[in-house]
């Protein structure tokens, strides 16, 4: 890929997503700002999402069909029994869409380069390609920053390892029961998935790295901006410098949304509980979706679902009278009126209801959804179910239990107060423009020394 000069003033990004909705969503809103602010940007991910990465006015770069994971990332039969394969799962996960690609990513990433040459490289969280680079020399590379846009999952003394979804504490046993589960899930339970990282790190031609994959990013990047604010992540002595809470990247206000005939519904005195699986784990939408709309069947609530892409239309004649069944609708528009929401834990969608104030049901068992869970529970913001498969009665009662505890709404408001005084996208562009600031100074006082 070959550019011409950059316009005075702007600055040229890479931009590297994985191949899942709740991946390059924050990351197509941040092309957008940058794009907005008079800067050049490469959009580096799977070919699927060309349309979106084009309407940011970015220019995409493919993954190659080699390592595109998208079909991957997206709810199939295959991959939907994923949560059921537990530990098994997760590292296959790993080991096909996260670090299996690292050689082929990273040789692409430096062709796009190339061509390129950009101020700084952006990823999320679980892109794992521009490892190479922020392992090499400094003054090789472009600044390096990284978006959280899951949970953080560094290991600390204060917390148990990702994935555990233990809640976190700082004590004396707490501590010790935090280092020895750290321990054994790097050196024992991921020992596999460390060492093929380092393989694929070394045939990227990287440096070999010491201690754990999961905690390499904050370390070896310039900058580590989390998609939250503080008050809903695991408070950590240990966190490394790099590490700044910019709040989470909402989904854009809706621009055109045609509201379904039984809308004014929302405007009725009875409480309105809305009801998800995203759009990643909706393969099964009997898993929670369904179960919910049973669970709340002839009670005095309105029961608002959204299947999130499986057609509702089949579903909806077998559905109880008090519940309304949807594709899609626009959270910016429905989480106003919600006053409790069911879901199986999309670390966006949540944040997305904290944003409004609305306490949580979770009952996630995929991907870092447990994790997700954890948070909402640790937070006071909801109930986690600890589960992916509720029953019936666990969901009636743990929505009750919301409606009726003003505490988890008062948490859930307190958590939008903090939400609502950040300004994720502002924060990012400045901290990358303050990086990229660094870089040309340091580049610049190279080559007077060289003179």
């Amino acid at each position: 890929m070959t550019v011409g000069a950059a316009p005075a003033g702007a600055r040229r990004f890479v931009l590297c997503a994985t191949p899942a909705h709740g991946h390059t969503a924050p990351l197509l809103a941040l092309s957008r700002r940058l794009v907005d602010e008079g800067n050049e940007v490469v959009f580096f991910t799977t070919a699927h999402y060309r349309e979106a990465v084009e309407a940011t006015g970015a220019s995409l770069a493919p993954f190659a069909e080699e390592y595109d994971a998208h079909d991957l990332m997206v709810a199939n039969p295959e991959r939907e029994s994923s949560s059921k394969r537990g530990v098994r799962g997760v590292k296959d996960d790993l080991r096909r869409i996260f670090v299996g690609p690292i050689p082929g990513q990273h040789r692409d990433l430096r062709a796009v380069l190339d061509g390129f040459p950009a101020d700084c490289i952006v990823m999320d969280t679980m892109f794992l390609g521009a490892l190479p680079l922020a392992l090499g020399p400094r003054d090789a590379r472009p600044a390096l920053a990284c978006i959280g846009v899951m949970p953080y999952a560094s290991t600390s003394r204060d917390t148990a390892p990702f994935g555990a979804a233990f809640q976190p504490g700082s004590g004396p046993l707490h501590r010790v029961r935090n280092v020895a589960m750290n321990w054994a899930t790097e050196h024992v339970v991921l020992a596999g998935i460390q060492h093929l990282a380092r393989r694929r790190l070394a045939e990227a031609g990287a440096p070999r790295f010491r201690g754990y994959l999961v905690d390499l990013q904050p370390k070896v990047v310039d900058a580590y901006l989390q998609g939250t604010v503080a008050g809903f992540e695991y408070p950590r002595s240990d966190l490394p410098p790099s590490v700044r809470f910019v709040g989470p990247i909402l989904a854009p206000p809706s621009t055109s949304f045609e509201p379904p005939r039984w809308w004014a519904e929302l405007e009725d005195t009875r409480p309105v509980v809305h009801v998800t699986q995203g759009t990643l784990d909706n393969a099964d939408l009997g898993r929670l979706l369904l179960l919910t709309t049973r669970a709340l069947a002839g009670r005095d609530v309105l029961v608002v679902a959204t299947t999130g892409g499986p057609d509702p239309a089949p579903l909806r004649r077998d559905l109880p009278t008090n519940v309304r069944l949807e594709r899609f609708i626009p959270h910016d528009l429905l989480l106003p009126h919600v006053d409790v929401m069911v879901t199986n834990g999309g670390y966006g969608g949540v944040q997305q209801a904290l944003a409004n104030g609305v306490p949580l049901v979770v009952a996630g068992d995929s991907e870092d959804k447990p994790e997700v869970a954890a948070r909402v529970q640790w937070s006071g913001a909801g109930v986690n179910l600890h589960t992916g498969r509720p029953s019936v009665a666990m969901v009636a009662r743990a929505v009750r239990r919301v409606l009726t505890k003003p505490s988890y709404r008062e948490r859930a408001r307190a958590l939008q107060a903090e939400i609502a005084a950040t300004d994720p996208l502002g924060a990012i562009s400045a901290a990358l423009d303050g990086l990229c600031a660094a870089g040309a100074a340091g580049a610049a006082g190279a080559g007077r020394a060289a003179g």
